[in-house]
């Protein structure tokens, strides 16, 4: 009998629709729990979900790809795919009663480190978990 090991990455294609969000988390979070990453699983969460929000905001089309893969080290590395070229940016920190802007500075508060790879099509921006 030989046993499997876990995949080192999983893809998931979606629409970036809010209504879904709580779905993808609670599969973000079983993928990490299932690698033995239950630590990193409440972060990841966090990161999918303003990821995917940005795309619902910013980017025309909501169609994406979530991918979820292990990293040497035992680090997870979070990527959302999307078909735009525009990189999102950094603003200053959002004033009290702003609603908006403190994704990318979450993002940045939890993760290792997070970047965006521009592809033929889009971009895709990663967030690095440790």
């Amino acid at each position: 009998m030989t046993l499997k090991s876990p995949p080192t990455a999983v893809v998931h294609e979606l629409a970036a629709d809010p209504a879904a969000f709580t779905g993808v988390r609670r599969r973000t979070r079983a993928q990490l729990c299932a690698w033995g990453r239950t630590d990193l699983a409440e972060a990841a969460e966090l990161c999918v979900t303003e990821l995917l929000a940005n795309v619902h905001r910013h980017v025309a089309s909501s169609a994406c790809e979530l991918r979820l893969e292990r990293l040497p080290g035992g680090g997870v590395r979070v990527t959302v795919a999307d078909r735009s070229h525009v990189v999102p940016v950094p603003r200053p920190e959002p004033g009290a009663t702003e609603e908006r802007g403190r994704g990318l500075l979450l993002i940045a508060a939890v993760s290792a480190r997070w970047g965006t790879t521009l592809t033929a099509t889009g971009k895709q921006v990663w967030v690095e978990l440790r």
